[in-house]
């Protein structure tokens, strides 16, 4: 998560969202940084510990930052996690051993597994939709992007902070294997991701 209190925005790191990339951008424009198991801090966090230091910090003056957060499209946010566990768990080092090989062989398999009763917390959500939701379990009131149009946030914060933001690509995603989701039914998917893609599709797409 990065914050300005000059500048009056907050930008959530979602998850599998350009989150590396986005912090370099803003260094030079936030007074307040969370890295390293404190950068995916989730909208339910920022306003019961951010928000209200931020407000203290600007009183008495009235003070209501922005809330912003990429969002990817819900299958390939899932993909990506599935990618992850192989990249950091199944690749061969460089001292010729291999690692731990990764829980899910396959991306159905993990599938099998998200859908369980007891589904994994990839990314310490279950959804996208989770990181976004306050105490009460409602959406918060946060500005989303989608991920491929990313491009439009920064234009947002750099008219917000009156700087050019520099973003270089960090950590990028491989691109969908189509063995990978052979077996798999795409219809069928999106299906059970329904609420998902209902809060993915209410983004404008530019």
């Amino acid at each position: 998560m990065m914050a300005s209190l000059r500048f009056g925005f907050i930008v959530l790191s979602m998850p599998k969202c350009a989150s590396s990339s986005l912090q370099q951008a803003l260094m030079p424009v936030c007074d307040v940084r969370f890295k390293d198991h404190m950068k995916h801090v989730s909208y339910a966090f920022v306003t019961d510990w951010v928000l209200p230091m931020m407000k203290a910090r600007r009183a008495p003056a009235p003070y209501e930052p922005r809330v912003f957060s990429l969002v990817r499209d819900p299958i390939d946010w899932l993909y990506s996690w599935y990618r992850y566990s192989w990249d950091e768990r199944g690749r061969p080092t460089p001292g010729g051993g291999a690692k731990e090989q990764p829980v899910y062989s396959t991306f159905a398999s993990f599938l099998d597994a998200y859908f369980s009763s007891k589904p994994p917390r990839v990314g310490g959500v279950l959804r996208q939709s989770d990181f976004l939701r306050d105490r009460t379990g409602a959406l918060g009131e946060v500005e989303l992007f989608r991920l491929e149009s990313h491009a439009r946030l920064i234009a947002t914060l750099e008219t917000l902070s009156g700087q050019k933001l520099d973003v270089k690509v960090t950590n990028q995603s491989r691109a969908r294997s189509d063995v990978d989701f052979e077996g798999i039914d795409l219809l069928a998917l999106r299906r059970r991701l329904a609420s998902e893609y209902e809060l993915y599709d209410a983004i404008p797409a530019s």
